[in-house]
């Protein structure tokens, strides 16, 4: 996800979802249909190829509100995991800042360090 900031001067958050369940373009139709009505999206662009939805808000993205409105269409959002490799924790103490940062990052479901 990325920032930008519209003519207005009001920030604009950048939100790609992979969407599982479309096979025609009926189907992309209803999902950016579903998308535009979440509150705060700017645009919305779903690709059938690619099988994503490429998101503009305006402010802050809610992307649980995005694949609320991907659900409700009738296709699902494929959740992803990364593993990665964090150097100089010492302690619990590290390992909690380190998991509420992570959980934090828009889009993140979960964080276990």
């Amino acid at each position: 996800m990325s920032s930008l900031a519209s003519r207005s001067g009001a920030p604009i958050s950048r939100l790609s979802l992979p969407i599982e369940g479309m096979t025609c373009a009926s189907c992309v139709g209803r999902v950016e249909r579903a998308l535009t009505a979440v509150p705060g999206v700017m645009s919305a662009s779903v690709n059938l190829a690619t099988e994503r939805a490429d998101l503009g808000f305006i402010g802050a993205a809610d992307p649980l509100a995005a694949v609320r409105a991907i659900e409700s269409a009738g296709y699902t959002v494929r959740e992803d995991s990364t593993e990665l490799s964090i150097e100089g924790m010492t302690c619990a103490s590290c390992v909690g800042r380190v998991e509420r940062s992570l959980a934090q990052v828009p889009g993140v479901i979960a964080a276990s360090v």
